[in-house]
């Protein structure tokens, strides 16, 4: 009969032939998970080096951000304030040019410092990084898993310190802004230098405890949302509430808050007794 047929084919024979089918198979598929893994962590390992020239340039900011926030304070601090401490004030203000246009301009100067502060430090940092490190390791793309798609995304690391760079941005901006609008209320280029890198230096504490003590209305200061690198890649923010459109117009908010009045109250200074 037909059972007994397949019953005479079941030989032990091929049921080891059957069992060591199956044995290749199973070795097959766990040296193919143990060369995923090692790929994996070959790549992580890859990714998190810092001892090259990409790894560097991949945390730039949180090495080199101190440094060039101290450049363009220093700049933005004293631009307005020594033309008031030295009298040449005068000098500028006695020509036929609006008041506001006088400090618009020193205020662009500011932005264009801020641009020329990163890409002289970029520059520098790939050629005396280049030069100890060698450059092969820039070809190796940067790895980061995108919570917002549940993927690993692979870019370039020029791509990357853009990205990272244009979203720390507001950090700079908003920090030379404090020290412009000092150095032209106050006019005095120590308080317009010392505050904004105090206040900086101390945003990590004060973010620190805001998270701590979970003090919600502080979520409308501005040291919780000026980096918007915290939501890149689907990230969580520090605090709950907090979201990339929040936090752009909190930051609008104390940047407006902030040149307003200056332009007003240096419009209406008098220079008289300078």
């Amino acid at each position: 009969s037909k059972v007994e047929h397949e019953i005479e084919m079941d030989t032990p024979e091929e049921r080891d032939k059957q069992r060591q089918h199956e044995e290749n198979l199973l070795r097959i598929k766990t040296n193919q998970q143990n060369l995923r893994k090692k790929k994996g962590r070959n790549i992580t390992e890859e990714n998190n080096k810092t001892d090259d020239i990409r790894g560097i340039l991949k945390d730039f900011f949180s090495q080199y951000g101190l440094f060039i926030i101290v450049m363009v304070v220093m700049i933005a601090g004293t631009i307005v304030s020594e033309e008031f401490s030295k009298g040449t004030i005068k000098l500028l203000l006695i020509k036929p040019y609006d008041r506001n246009k006088i400090l618009l301009s020193k205020f662009i100067t500011v932005f264009i410092m801020i641009a020329f502060s990163i890409i002289a430090v970029l520059g520098m940092e790939l050629i005396v990084g280049g030069i100890i490190f060698g450059y092969d390791s820039l070809s190796v793309p940067v790895i980061q898993y995108d919570f917002n798609t549940n993927t690993l995304v692979s870019m370039n690391i020029f791509a990357y310190v853009a990205i990272k760079l244009l979203l720390q941005l507001p950090i700079i901006i908003l920090l030379a802004t404090l020290a412009f609008a000092f150095s032209t209320i106050f006019t005095n280029s120590a308080i317009a230098v010392a505050l904004p890198l105090l206040g900086y230096m101390g945003s990590s504490v004060i973010n620190l405890l805001i998270v701590q003590y979970n003090v919600k209305f502080m979520r409308f200061f501005v040291t919780p949302n000026w980096d918007f690198s915290e939501y890149l890649f689907g990230k969580l923010p520090m605090m709950e509430g907090l979201t990339a459109n929040f936090s752009a117009i909190v930051c609008v908010v104390y940047f407006l808050v902030m040149i307003i009045p200056t332009f007003i109250i240096f419009k209406r200074k008098n220079i008289k007794n300078i």
